[in-house]
C-alpha cells in the first residue's frame, strides 16, 4: 500500500513533467524574458497549489456524517405575541360601591337598594337589552336590573337591585354578573354582603293605616301608588299613607318629555303591616338637564 507522501509525490510528477518540457524548449532561445525555473521551485509551487486546493475543499465540503449547519430564528420587535385581547366586545369592571357596603347591618326582612358604579371596559356598547343578572349565592329577593340608557364604551353607569334582607340573623352573600343581549355573562363577578340583625320594630301610622315614606331625589318628582299620588317637597323627600295590609307598586316619576330615570323603576308591596322609613329613589336627569 502506498503512503501518502508517496502519493503526493506521484501526482506532483505528473504535473510538473509538463511544465519542465516547456521550460527546457524554451531555454534555446538567445534572449532570455525572465529567469529559469529551478525544478525545486517548480515542486514547491506545486505542493502550495495543492494544499490550497485541498483546504478549499475541506472548507466547501464537510465530513460526511456531519449535520448541517442551523441559523438561529431572530424574532422582530413585530413579532412580540401580545398576553390577552385588548378588543373584546364585553367587558365589565367594578368601579366602586355606591350604596350597602360589603357589611352593613340591615334590619331582618328589610327592603334595601343595592348600587353599584361599573365601568364599560369593552368595544361594545351596553344596549338597553343588556343586563345585570343573577350570578350565585343569596337571591335576597332580587330580580334583574335592565341598563336603563346606553353605555358608550368608557363610560361608567350606576346599575341597582331592590333587594330584601333575609328573616333570620346572619350574614348573606349575593353575586350578580353583567350579561349581554344574548345572555352571554361578562365581566367582574359583583356581591352585596349584608349583616342580617334583629327584625325592625314595627310602627303604625294609627290602628287602620301605615305610612311609606323615602328620598327620591329632585322636587316635585310624582310618586304613584296605585290608589292616588303625591309628589316630593323641596327636599326632595315624600310620604303617603295607606291601610294596613295594603299591597300595590309604587313608582316614581318626573317628566313626560325627556324624562328622569330612577332606580329602582319601581317597588312592590305584599300586606305591609308596619311604616315602611328609607324607601329612597335614585333619581338620573336626561342628557342636557
Amino acid at each position: 500500500m502506498h503512503t501518502q507522501h508517496q502519493q503526493c509525490s506521484h501526482w506532483l510528477l505528473l504535473v510538473c513533467a509538463p511544465i519542465l518540457l516547456t521550460l527546457n524548449a524554451c531555454g534555446s532561445s538567445s534572449i532570455d524574458a525572465t529567469p529559469s525555473l529551478s525544478v525545486d521551485a517548480v515542486f514547491t509551487a506545486a505542493r502550495q497549489t495543492f494544499s490550497a486546493q485541498a483546504a478549499a475543499n475541506m472548507t466547501v465540503t464537510p465530513p460526511p456524517g456531519t449535520p448541517a449547519p442551523t441559523l438561529a430564528a431572530v424574532a422582530s420587535p413585530s413579532q412580540t405575541l401580545s398576553v390577552g385581547n385588548p378588543n373584546v366586545c364585553d367587558n365589565a369592571s367594578y368601579v366602586s360601591d355606591v350604596t350597602i357596603p360589603d357589611g352593613t347591618v340591615i334590619a331582618a326582612g328589610s327592603g334595601f337598594v343595592k348600587t353599584w358604579l361599573l365601568q364599560n371596559t369593552g368595544t361594545c356598547t351596553w344596549t338597553t337589552g343588556y343586563k345585570l343578572s343573577f350570578y350565585s349565592g343569596d337571591l335576597m329577593g332580587g330580580t334583574d336590573a335592565m341598563v336603563a340608557i346606553p353605555v358608550p364604551s368608557g363610560s361608567q353607569s350606576e346599575l341597582s337591585l331592590n333587594l330584601i334582607a333575609p328573616a333570620s340573623p346572619g350574614m348573606y352573600t349575593g353575586q350578580w354578573q353583567m350579561k349581554n343581549e344574548q345572555q352571554q355573562p361578562f365581566g367582574n363577578v359583583l356581591t352585596v354582603v349584608i349583616s342580617v340583625g334583629a327584625p325592625a320594630e314595627c310602627h303604625r301610622s294609627s290602628r287602620v293605616d301605615v305610612t311609606i315614606s323615602g328620598h327620591a331625589g329632585p322636587e316635585n318628582v310624582t310618586i304613584y301608588y296605585g290608589d292616588g299620588t303625591t309628589v316630593t317637597d323641596v327636599n326632595g323627600d315624600y310620604a303617603f299613607t295607606v291601610p294596613e295590609g295594603w299591597s300595590g307598586t309604587v313608582t316614581p316619576s318626573k317628566a313626560k318629555v325627556n324624562p328622569w330615570t330612577f332606580s329602582p323603576e319601581r317597588r312592590t308591596y305584599t300586606n305591609v303591616t308596619c311604616d315602611l322609613r328609607r324607601e329612597n329613589y335614585k333619581a338620573t336627569p336626561p342628557p342636557g338637564v
